[in-house]
């Protein structure tokens, strides 16, 4: 099989040969410049006459030297050249082959070994960063959550306050009506409640010469076997009337006098505690 030839070796063969030329045209011209210089001097002589003799061409070292090369070692040095770039070349491709082999083992290294290890950090890290997170966060509603709670509380009192001082009027009219009943029921049974109250009433009006005492038509006759009682409270000069009245309730109590008209029944007492709780709960708010 025929061996294909370097052509850059090709172009250094081609050039060697050139000069081995070149020097044997340079050696034939400089002896034709010798012998032209000759002629010239020999025509400045007068009526001399030099015949020309062609001298025999010498040819020098050098070129002698380059016609031993033959073409047989010249294939020889171009094939030495063939083989020191194969092997050139042939270097440089293991050199590559081993650094693509090592960059391929570095990669799998990457992947089996240190990638994973680095996921794995990297998971963890972030798993406790949520851990944390989520307990930051945890803490943060709990709080919100008191606060809220401490709100909804505080407005509940304001509110409770607010129902309470509105419904102090009714309470308290609900209050009187309740007492009134419960103590109108009491004075109905109990006929000394009620004589009780009668004395109390009497003895603001002890002062006068004359006092009339106004009751229901119930109370009048237990009233009336009472009156000698009723007139002691008074000095010795002065007169009582007791006088029944269908149209007063049967806890009233009414009392005149020049002084001016008391009334003690149960319903007037309710009404005047009545507008003293109302004062104080005004004066409150």
């Amino acid at each position: 099989m025929s061996k294909k030839h370097n052509p850059v070796l090709l172009l250094l063969s081609a050039a060697w040969k050139k000069q081995v030329r070149s020097s044997s045209l340079v050696a034939e011209e400089m002896i034709l410049l010798s012998r032209i210089i000759k002629s010239f001097q020999a025509k400045e002589q007068v009526g001399k006459t030099i015949n020309i003799r062609p001298f025999p061409v010498i040819h020098s070292e050098h070129e002698e030297q380059a016609a031993v090369i033959d073409e047989t070692t010249l294939h020889e040095l171009l094939e030495q050249a063939e083989r020191q770039a194969e092997w050139l070349v042939q270097q440089a491709n293991e050199q590559a082959a081993m650094i693509k082999n090592e960059i391929e083992q570095a990669r799998v290294y990457w992947e089996q070994e240190e990638r994973p290890m680095y996921m794995e950090q990297a998971q963890k890290e972030g798993y406790q960063q949520g851990i944390e997170d989520g307990v930051q966060k945890g803490y943060r509603e709990t709080a919100e959550a008191i606060a809220y709670a401490k709100e909804i509380v505080e407005l509940s009192k304001q509110e409770y306050s607010k129902q309470i001082e509105a419904a102090e009027p009714v309470i308290l009219e609900l209050a009187m009506k309740v007492a009134g009943k419960i103590i109108g029921y009491e004075l109905k049974e109990n006929e000394e409640g009620f004589f009780s109250m009668v004395k109390r009433a009497i003895k603001e009006a002890r002062e006068n010469r004359e006092v009339q005492l106004h009751i229901h038509p119930s109370q009048y006759p237990f009233i009336l076997s009472h009156k000698e009682e009723l007139e002691a409270i008074f000095p010795k000069n002065t007169d009582l009337y007791v006088y029944p009245n269908d149209e007063l309730a049967e806890s009233s109590c009414i009392i005149e006098s020049e002084s001016g008209r008391i009334d003690a029944s149960v319903d007037s007492q309710l009404r005047e505690m009545k507008d003293k709780l109302t004062e104080l709960l005004e004066g409150e708010s």
